[in-house]
């Protein structure tokens, strides 16, 4: 499985196109500015400022073209491509405006959950009942979401993967690997009342990866007559009486004006953007600390969220979730050791270690110092790590990940015996998921290890007496401190022992993950929660998907939801432009 995420470089050719575009440029979008004055004091975080992004920008007048359809897509991630493709299946007229040039563009991510698609069944991947699925969702999320957009997902993944998929060749598909599948020996489907299931499409091969499907849907869109303009930004939704009437776009011929009735917006986030980051993103900003900033792997600038949010939509008013944002952060690692004890710079444990979501393990951090943390761990470990959950940035435990794992282990204990040779660094140390790569201590004893760990006097004997009733949890098949799940409570008490330091820095995220409210056909909703004729948000601009973080019940739910969602939301506009 692999988490890497590039970092993409959008074309923005403001330049190109006068003073008036480029404040366009700046602000990316426009709606009447009575609307953003009505809308702001609803749904503004409650602790912000008025950012400037939230200004519109001023009305671009002239355009080298004006384009006359039914619908423009802005985007073309997954949520993107799929709804302009059904939209086009369906016989509208559809345009596409993507700011990629087309020679250079690939998407986001590789993976995606897939809830029974047919290339999974096909390989024996385990049926997933659609409704237990949406209950386990309202279990991790705590009711919280959208209803209605999380049981479309579980009820038409099947259906809309398939479809996305269609085009592939039987070469194609054979290069499509399946993350956590087959399962291994002590791969686990449950912990407690949460479930986990390894549904997952995983395209990282060079020989069909999601760039070489997009196009392949993008092909079917355009056989239907959808047309596509890359190197194009999109600069505001045009409203006229409440409703959508076009959208404003740029590119090196200059601006364009496409009228319409309908716009979907699928810009994939705003986690590129400082101020709406700073702006949306309250909590985390409010618990940073030192020289702690929000920033994104993503450089997704926000632009759907703005021209929606000046549109007249309203802001999500609760924490917008980020992909393995909140807690340890990508930085800090630790929750990629679940099946370790976790110390904290005065000896002790600090939270239920293994706690079943992922994204959630590490919350606790968040209020905590930022001095060093510390993973523990015995001699067993090889087999401890073995029991896994097929997730967001898991552990695969094959036999290869495992051999590197004691070759690691072996290096610490090798570099405190003084008898690791240089020669022996061809021994990287395991990879603890596609994220992480630890280099380890090692002692013969607790009380030398944690003099390693820096740890002295009352926080030295504060660890020894932590690892006892540790220890003793693990006996009793208790957890009386944090209750971790009886199922994964690994006692430390074989020498050698080890340890690895984690310094944990809060507020970097991959992507966002929400920003606009919608209804359960992803319509965007007004600041009485009213829909807003024509305009629609789909992908990671819209909200109400995950609670308060990104959640992984099967690996790529992100890219999963984009693209059954994107779908779904081309039918509810083929509908709208129906009626």
């Amino acid at each position: 499985m692999n988490t890497d995420f590039s970092r993409r470089n959008f074309l923005k050719g403001m330049g190109l196109v006068g003073a008036t575009a480029a404040a366009g440029a700046a602000l990316a979008g426009c709606a009447p500015a009575s609307n953003t004055e009505k809308k702001t004091d609803a749904s503004a975080a409650p602790s912000a400022s008025e950012a400037t992004w939230r200004t519109a920008p001023a009305e671009i007048t002239d355009f080298a073209q004006t384009i006359d359809c039914d619908v423009v897509v802005c985007g073309h991630g997954f949520a993107g491509i799929t709804a302009c493709r059904e939209l086009a299946e369906e016989g509208k007229k559809v345009v596409l405006v993507e700011k990629q040039p087309e020679d250079s563009f690939a998407p986001v991510g590789n993976e995606f959950a897939a809830l029974n698609a047919q290339v999974l069944q096909e390989r024996g991947v385990p049926h997933i009942d659609p409704v237990e699925f949406f209950q386990n969702w309202m279990t991790i999320t705590g009711n919280s979401v959208n209803q209605e957009l999380v049981m479309k997902f579980a009820q038409h993944s099947e259906e809309n993967s398939n479809w996305y998929l269609s085009a592939l060749t039987d070469e194609d598909k054979a290069a499509m690997s399946t993350s956590f599948f087959p399962q291994t020996e002590h791969q686990m489907d449950h912990m407690g009342v949460i479930k986990f299931w390894p549904s997952v499409c995983s395209f990282y091969s060079p020989d069909c990866n999601q760039t070489k499907i997009h196009g392949y849907n993008r092909d079917l869109a355009k056989e239907h007559g959808a047309e596509f303009y890359f190197a194009t930004e999109a600069q505001y939704v045009v409203m006229e009486n409440g409703k959508v009437a076009g959208l404003v776009a740029t590119n090196s011929d200059g601006n364009i004006k496409f009228n319409c009735k309908a716009v979907v917006i699928a810009c994939g986030g705003f986690g590129g953007n400082p101020e709406m980051m700073k702006d949306l993103i309250y909590d985390v900003q409010g618990n940073l600390v030192g020289d702690e900033e929000l920033k994104s792997m993503s450089a997704n600038d926000g632009r759907g969220v703005q021209m929606a949010y000046w549109a007249g939509a309203h802001l999500e008013t609760t924490p917008i979730p980020g992909m393995n944002f909140r807690g340890l952060s990508v930085p800090g690692k630790m929750n990629c050791l679940p099946q370790a004890m976790w110390i904290d710079e005065h000896g002790k444990r600090f939270c239920n270690e293994y706690y079943a979501t992922a994204e959630q393990r590490g919350l606790s951090t968040v209020f905590r110092s930022r001095k060093a943390k510390w993973a523990v761990v015995d001699d067993n470990f090889t087999e401890y790590r073995q029991y896994t959950i097929p997730q967001h940035a898991g552990f695969t435990a094959n036999e290869q990940n495992i051999a590197e794992l004691r070759a690691s282990l072996d290096k610490a204990y090798g570099k405190f015996k003084g008898t690791y040779t240089e020669e022996e660094k061809k021994d990287n140390g395991p990879q603890g998921g596609p994220m992480v790569s630890v280099e380890y201590i090692a002692d013969d004893t607790l009380e030398g290890l944690a003099s390693q760990m820096g740890l002295e006097g009352e926080d030295a004997q504060a660890f020894l007496e932590q690892v006892e009733q540790y220890n003793a949890y693990c006996e009793a098949g208790a957890d009386q401190q944090f209750g971790r799940d009886a199922s994964v409570l690994f006692p430390v008490n074989k020498a050698p022992y080890y340890a690895c330091k984690f310094e944990p820095v809060l507020g970097e995220t991959m992507v966002t993950c929400g920003g606009i409210i919608t209804d359960g056909d992803q319509n965007a909703l007004d600041k009485d929660f009213e829909p807003i004729p024509g305009l629609y948000v789909s992908g990671n601009d819209c909200g109400r998907r995950f609670g308060a973080e990104y959640i992984t019940p099967i690996p790529g739910c992100s890219l999963g939801m984009a693209i059954t969602l994107g779908r779904e939301c081309g039918k509810a506009v083929g509908k709208f432009l129906e009626a």
